[in-house]
């Protein structure tokens, strides 16, 4: 699933569909604040691991992008304390391609990977099948059934 194929506007009339974007060098990153923002997603910022883990249980967040290191921790940190059963996605996301950086980020229970700079294919694809993840989970915790056709639930 790309992103393009994941409703952006259709949402946003009941609530906004957060996305927080953890770490200080993801903070910069245009190409991908414009992607989520086009697809009706909010990027909310944290510039620590303190902030994200307050972002994430305080607002209602469909995905979190984590970058693989912030100021006061790392990606090995938040999936910790969110632990494997987090209801939110967590991709990773790093400067370079370490392929046991990402098994450790997969055994660790994120959703995906991916590394800088962005391929706009790959990024919406990685974020598409994130958010078709979570509205899944979320269909299942909430015993709603939704077909892929009918698009991801707000």
């Amino acid at each position: 699933m790309s992103l393009g194929q994941v409703p952006g506007n259709s949402c946003s009339s009941k609530r906004p569909r957060h996305v927080v974007l953890a770490g200080n060098e993801i903070l910069s990153e245009k190409y991908l604040i414009d992607l989520l923002k086009q697809k009706g997603l909010q990027p909310v910022a944290s510039s620590s691991l303190k902030e994200t883990q307050f972002l994430l249980a305080q607002r209602e967040t469909v995905l979190a992008i984590c970058h693989a290191s912030s100021s006061d921790g790392t990606f090995r940190d938040l999936l910790g304390a969110l632990g494997k059963s987090s209801k939110v996605p967590v991709i990773v996301c790093a400067d370079y391609y370490d392929p046991r950086l990402y098994l450790e980020a997969m055994e660790l229970g994120a959703f995906d990977y991916f590394t800088y700079p962005y391929h706009g294919d790959g990024v919406e694809w990685v974020v598409g099948n994130a958010l078709q993840a979570a509205s899944h989970e979320k269909s299942a915790s909430s015993r709603q059934v939704k077909t892929l056709k009918e698009g991801v639930p707000c």
